[in-house]
Protein backbone atom coordinates (compact mmCIF):
# COMPACT_ATOMS: atom_id res chain seq x y z
CA UNK A 1 0.00 0.00 0.00
CA UNK A 2 1.32 3.48 -0.53
CA UNK A 3 2.16 6.39 1.94
CA UNK A 4 -1.30 7.86 3.05
CA UNK A 5 -0.18 11.69 1.63
CA UNK A 6 2.25 10.27 -1.51
CA UNK A 7 1.40 11.63 -4.85
CA UNK A 8 0.09 9.41 -7.70
CA UNK A 9 2.85 8.20 -10.16
CA UNK A 10 3.70 10.62 -12.70
CA UNK A 11 2.15 9.71 -16.18
CA UNK A 12 2.86 11.93 -18.93
CA UNK A 13 -0.59 12.76 -21.31
CA UNK A 14 0.49 11.18 -24.73
CA UNK A 15 -1.40 12.06 -28.06
CA UNK A 16 -2.14 10.33 -31.00
CA UNK A 17 -2.43 11.86 -34.14
CA UNK A 18 -2.94 10.30 -37.85
CA UNK A 19 -3.54 11.91 -40.87
CA UNK A 20 -5.69 11.29 -44.40
CA UNK A 21 -2.36 9.50 -45.44
CA UNK A 22 -2.36 6.71 -42.38
CA UNK A 23 -5.72 5.94 -43.13
CA UNK A 24 -5.43 5.18 -46.18
CA UNK A 25 -2.31 3.10 -45.70
CA UNK A 26 -4.45 1.46 -43.17
CA UNK A 27 -7.63 0.79 -45.30
CA UNK A 28 -5.42 -0.46 -48.13
CA UNK A 29 -6.82 2.07 -50.36
CA UNK A 30 -5.82 5.62 -52.15
CA UNK A 31 -5.83 9.16 -50.51
CA UNK A 32 -7.99 9.93 -53.90
CA UNK A 33 -10.46 7.04 -52.92
CA UNK A 34 -10.55 8.21 -49.07
CA UNK A 35 -11.61 11.39 -50.33
CA UNK A 36 -14.22 9.75 -52.58
CA UNK A 37 -15.63 8.32 -49.31
CA UNK A 38 -15.49 11.76 -47.11
CA UNK A 39 -17.41 13.85 -49.80
CA UNK A 40 -20.01 10.95 -50.08
CA UNK A 41 -20.10 11.17 -46.06
CA UNK A 42 -19.02 7.74 -45.65
CA UNK A 43 -15.98 8.72 -43.19
CA UNK A 44 -15.55 11.66 -41.16
CA UNK A 45 -11.80 12.32 -40.76
CA UNK A 46 -12.60 14.80 -37.78
CA UNK A 47 -14.46 11.80 -35.62
CA UNK A 48 -11.99 9.37 -34.16
CA UNK A 49 -14.73 7.00 -33.39
CA UNK A 50 -16.37 7.10 -37.27
CA UNK A 51 -12.79 6.33 -38.12
CA UNK A 52 -12.45 3.19 -36.58
CA UNK A 53 -15.73 1.75 -37.88
CA UNK A 54 -14.63 2.94 -41.40
CA UNK A 55 -11.47 0.81 -40.87
CA UNK A 56 -12.96 -2.20 -39.50
CA UNK A 57 -15.78 -1.76 -41.93
CA UNK A 58 -13.25 -1.99 -44.53
CA UNK A 59 -11.20 -4.74 -43.72
CA UNK A 60 -14.08 -7.23 -42.85
CA UNK A 61 -15.29 -6.32 -46.44
CA UNK A 62 -11.50 -6.82 -48.28
CA UNK A 63 -11.37 -10.20 -46.22
CA UNK A 64 -14.60 -11.47 -46.89
CA UNK A 65 -14.19 -10.89 -51.09
CA UNK A 66 -10.81 -11.97 -50.83
CA UNK A 67 -8.26 -14.07 -48.46
CA UNK A 68 -9.34 -14.11 -44.94
CA UNK A 69 -5.84 -14.55 -43.63
CA UNK A 70 -4.32 -11.88 -45.54
CA UNK A 71 -3.00 -8.63 -43.80
CA UNK A 72 -5.09 -6.06 -44.06
CA UNK A 73 -2.56 -3.17 -44.28
CA UNK A 74 -0.82 -3.15 -47.36
CA UNK A 75 -2.81 -5.99 -48.90
CA UNK A 76 -2.62 -6.33 -52.42
CA UNK A 77 -4.66 -8.07 -55.26
CA UNK A 78 -4.15 -11.68 -56.14
CA UNK A 79 -3.97 -13.92 -58.53
CA UNK A 80 -6.26 -16.85 -57.98
CA UNK A 81 -5.32 -19.99 -59.52
CA UNK A 82 -2.19 -20.64 -61.63
CA UNK A 83 -1.81 -19.31 -65.33
CA UNK A 84 -0.82 -22.33 -67.50
CA UNK A 85 0.95 -21.61 -70.93
CA UNK A 86 -0.14 -23.74 -74.17
CA UNK A 87 2.95 -23.46 -75.57
CA UNK A 88 4.52 -27.21 -75.82
CA UNK A 89 7.70 -27.73 -74.30
CA UNK A 90 10.58 -28.19 -76.98
CA UNK A 91 11.81 -32.03 -76.10
CA UNK A 92 15.38 -31.44 -77.45
CA UNK A 93 17.07 -28.04 -77.61
CA UNK A 94 18.01 -28.28 -81.51
CA UNK A 95 14.86 -29.34 -82.79
CA UNK A 96 11.90 -27.22 -84.01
Amino acid sequence: MPKKRSKPPYKPKIEYRYTLKDVAEAAGMTRNALNVAKVRGKVDPGNFRNMVSFLIRVIIERRLRGNLFAHAVGAKRRVRGKQVSRKKARKAAGRK
